[in-house]
């Protein structure tokens, strides 16, 4: 009988845990997402923050585009609302594609790449660089973005938010429209 009440006793704090965690879990699940830091382990993510900065450098390097698009045009892309308000993750990851795609096709699109073959986006980045379409604090920005975009992308754990995912495609966004109107400008118009 001894052996049955110590028993009892060792489990009363684990259980009692288990418990309030198992009571408590959709009060802590909705707390997730307004965490601004998340610590995981050893590593410490203040994805908000990083995503803050480079806001704020790729509205400076946007300032020297000249692009004629009206708020109505911005927010008027109902797929990407409709992702961001599902899911803020797939959001990021479908705004990576796009900047992908940008700098891709406008790399092919006025010769600073093969148009047959296929062009990573490092290749595509390369060569947009030597074609002077882009600076190295654009590349800069861009490699930030990704490495943003990496840890939405690897970093189950972190909860992302809708107002992080806003931020991710405008940036995303802005450096596509850079790509265009710089290759524009400087080739003024296709080749091919």
């Amino acid at each position: 009988m001894e052996h049955i009440v110590e028993i009892i006793k060792a489990l009363a704090w684990p259980v009692t845990v288990l418990i309030s965690v198992f009571a408590l879990r959709k009060p802590l699940v909705s707390m997730l997402p307004k965490l601004k830091t998340f610590k995981y382990k050893e590593l410490e993510m203040e994805f908000e923050k990083e995503l803050d900065a480079l806001s704020k450098k790729s509205q400076e390097s946007r300032a020297r585009i000249e692009i004629d698009v009206t708020p109505e045009e911005e927010t008027n892309d109902y797929y990407s609302q409709r992702v961001k308000e599902l899911s803020p993750r797939a959001a990021i990851i479908e705004s990576w594609v796009g900047l992908e795609s940008t700098a891709i096709s406008t790399a092919q699109q006025f010769g600073l790449a093969p148009k047959n073959k296929r062009v990573s986006f490092t290749g595509a980045m390369a060569n947009l660089v030597k074609g002077g379409v882009l600076s190295q604090e654009d590349v800069t920005n861009i490699n930030e973005l990704r490495d943003l975009r990496n840890k939405a992308v690897h970093e189950y754990e972190l909860p992302l938010t809708e107002n992080e995912a806003a931020k991710f495609m405008e940036i995303a966004r802005n450096h596509s429209d850079i790509i265009v109107s710089e290759a524009w400008q400087k080739y003024g118009g296709c080749r091919g």
